[in-house]
């Protein structure tokens, strides 16, 4: 039986455990077990194992990025992904950060799909929100009315237009906002659809957790930055007429649930 000087704790155990996933340098075959299998045979069959769980959580947030580039191609980034991104907690779930990235390390393949780092980003984003409170669309009927009447409790100096936490904007120089609703809502004309994408267009889109599902919506830059500038909390008086032009699509679209004073808390 080995000595307790020699004997590693709990933390080293699972340092070293975290680290024979990764295939990093470890000494744990010295204190696994040999029976019917060696200890390089039974690590062998842990690190299999927690390779495919997480490719699967990959694949479910990046389904989109997966139907493009096919299961062989998807798994390699996968196991790319998970050595050089250790999982770093014990909840799967938030799991996939910085995929983007490691699509972006493949030359070969960006050289062919130039648009799937930003696919990426999309359902990277889309994941994010939808792990975010569900906004319920409630408008602040009142508060606009006495900004409206100049109330002196709220001015338009000192307060702003308060966008709904599960809201984020995205941009891309490729049109992945429409490929990725071509791919993921299937009619008789998607292949047509895909043919006659222009895949080098533009679009900005709104993504937001919206009455218990994630509503993603084409919007024009001019709008996302309206949505940003509000998200900084920039006042109400300094934003510019044709951005108080478009304070209808803001309320057609529930983006504005509250009016708050500059520098509260968010």
């Amino acid at each position: 039986m080995p000595s307790s000087a020699t004997t590693p704790n709990l933390q080293q155990l699972q340092h070293q455990f975290a680290a024979a996933l990764h295939y990093q340098p470890h000494d744990l075959t010295t204190t696994i077990v040999n029976d019917h299998f060696s200890a390089e045979q039974r690590l062998q069959l842990y690190c299999n194992n927690f390779i495919i769980g997480l490719t699967d959580v990959l694949a479910a947030v990046y389904a989109t990025v997966s139907a493009m580039v096919g299961d062989d191609c998807f798994n390699h980034l996968a196991r790319q992904h998970i050595l050089n991104h250790p999982l770093s907690q014990g909840d799967v779930t938030i799991y996939g950060a910085h995929f983007s990235d490691t699509i972006a390390a493949q030359p070969t393949l960006v050289s062919t799909l130039p648009y799937l780092v930003d696919l990426a980003r999309l359902e990277w984003q889309r994941d994010c929100v939808s792990r975010l409170a569900c906004h319920a669309g409630n408008l602040p009927l009142q508060k606009l009315r006495q900004l409206e009447h100049q109330a002196n409790s709220i001015t338009s100096q000192q307060y702003y237009f308060h966008i709904p936490t599960s809201t984020d904007t995205f941009s891309s120089q490729y049109a992945v906002v429409s490929l990725w609703e071509i791919v993921n809502h299937p009619h008789s004309d998607q292949h047509q659809l895909l043919a006659t994408l222009d895949i080098n267009q533009p679009q900005t889109a709104l993504i937001q957790h919206y009455q218990w599902q994630i509503w993603q919506q084409h919007v024009t830059p001019e709008l996302v930055t309206l949505v940003t500038d509000c998200q900084q909390q920039r006042p109400i008086a300094a934003l510019t007429t044709t951005q108080l032009d478009l304070l209808p699509q803001l309320l057609h679209h529930h983006l504005i649930d509250d009016i708050r004073k500059v520098n509260s808390d968010d």
